[in-house]
């Protein structure tokens, strides 16, 4: 194409653009610029070319100045065009660009289609404008199972839960069969929730449809089941699924180990290794997880360490939160504190609750102040590490404290929020 002149004609030009942007597993930016540069008055669809590949990048706004040059020749964005620009804006979080990008929809008619008012939802969701979503949705005189699941994954990526689960009844009154992607937000929105009950009917309606326990959708249910604590349905789903990622086994650990079944999630866990699955990091925050609840101190020190040991893992805030717990638990405070001290980040609000939760327990109050005092630090308009400092301060008996820390609770004006507690295990 090179030798005959033919790449920089527009039409062949924009297959070759077509082969790098959309037949490879990521768009190889480079050579697709290079070759976009070489067409003599590109058209239309190889901007569009141009414009999707972006959106796949590390750099969607790109996109625009692309959309800029197609403007300024003269040409006109077609509903594609739009749309993938719609796509960049909400990968790239730019909620001021999509508000723009909305404006020349309306300007070239394309507002009320379902591909274009989809695309809208999409980026309206992605950059946590839930309303103007809504809004559009409601507006919409046509909607198709994507435009309802762009709109339920936006509810539920907003922590409208209930809202994105009434959203997939509507859908389903309405006869809309709802995709296997939309079938997994809600599956999640109702392990979050805890509702049982619908987690069951969205089961019993993908086995109605007949769907297959593929690896997303199964792992999905098996999630669902275990944050619902029906653990023994979640492994009947588990044991049904034909192919397993690390993700399914994963989730079936964390079930096991939330539920008080420690020693099942140790069994998954071997057996996971057996069956030749490489564990990853989320895999060992499950199995310590599982050896803080079952006092297995010394087997959770060991898979700690295998962790970088053995499979070349950088354990992670949430691991060092685990060995905290653990050790705690245990009673072994100084060795927590000492874990904490020697951790390459810096602790969080969670990782000292923990700690200080041991502290109270056991009734270490010179410890406990230390603990507290990084809490009212981390958190000084908090009403949790005051509470829990003055509760201590009462089981030692130390009344001149706890009048001293409720002191700077009334000065700071602070009251605990009810039925909120400050430390989750």
């Amino acid at each position: 194409m090179i030798v005959s002149g033919m790449s920089r004609d527009a039409f062949p030009a924009s297959r070759l653009l077509k082969f790098t942007t959309a037949t490879l597993d990521t768009p190889h930016i480079p050579l697709t610029n290079l070759i976009f540069s070489q067409i003599q008055g590109p058209d239309v669809y190889s901007y569009n070319l141009m414009i999707r590949a972006f959106s796949l990048s590390c750099h969607p706004l790109t996109s625009l100045s692309l959309y800029h040059n197609l403007l300024f020749q003269g040409l006109h964005p077609n509903e594609y065009t739009l749309c993938f620009l719609l796509t960049c804006c909400a990968n790239a979080f730019a909620l001021r660009e999509g508000r723009q990008v909305h404006v020349h929809l309306i300007k070239h008619g394309f507002k009320h289609r379902v591909f274009a008012a989809t695309s809208l939802i999409h980026m309206y969701g992605n950059c946590q404008t839930l309303p103007d979503a809504l809004q559009l949705f409601e507006e919409m005189p046509q909607r198709s199972e994507v435009t309802w699941g762009a709109m339920i994954d936006a509810c539920v990526a907003h922590g409208e839960l209930i809202k994105g689960l009434q959203l997939l009844v509507e859908m389903s009154c309405l006869r809309v069969e709802a995709s296997n992607a939309t079938l997994v937000t809600a599956l999640c929105a109702c392990g979050e929730m805890g509702d049982f009950g619908l987690g069951r009917m969205i089961h019993a309606y993908i086995e109605i449809r007949g769907l297959e326990h593929n690896v997303t959708l199964g792992t999905s249910l098996v999630d669902m089941y275990a944050k619902c604590g029906a653990i023994d349905m979640a492994m009947e789903v588990f044991h049904a699924i034909p192919e397993k990622s690390a993700a399914t086994w994963n989730c079936m650990i964390h079930g096991l180990a939330m539920n008080s079944r420690a020693g099942a999630a140790l069994n998954f866990f071997g057996e996971m290794q057996r069956m030749g699955v490489r564990p990853n990091a989320a895999t060992f925050v499950g199995v310590l997880h599982a050896c803080s609840h079952a006092g297995l101190v010394r087997d959770g020190i060991e898979w700690f360490y295998s962790m970088s040991e053995k499979y070349s893992l950088v354990p992670n805030i949430k691991h060092y939160g685990c060995m905290v717990d653990l050790l705690s638990r245990a009673g072994r405070l100084e060795e927590a504190l000492e874990v904490i001290r020697k951790m390459p980040i810096e602790p969080d609000v969670v990782i000292w609750g923990a700690l200080f939760g041991a502290c109270r327990i056991h009734g270490n109050t010179k410890l406990g102040e230390l603990v507290g005092a990084q809490i009212i630090k981390l958190q000084p308009h908090h009403t949790g590490g005051y509470t829990f400092l003055s509760d201590m301060y009462a089981m030692a008996k130390r009344w001149d404290n706890v009048f001293e820390v409720r002191g700077a609770m009334m000065e700071m004006d602070m009251r605990k929020t009810p039925g909120c507690s400050f430390i989750s295990d």
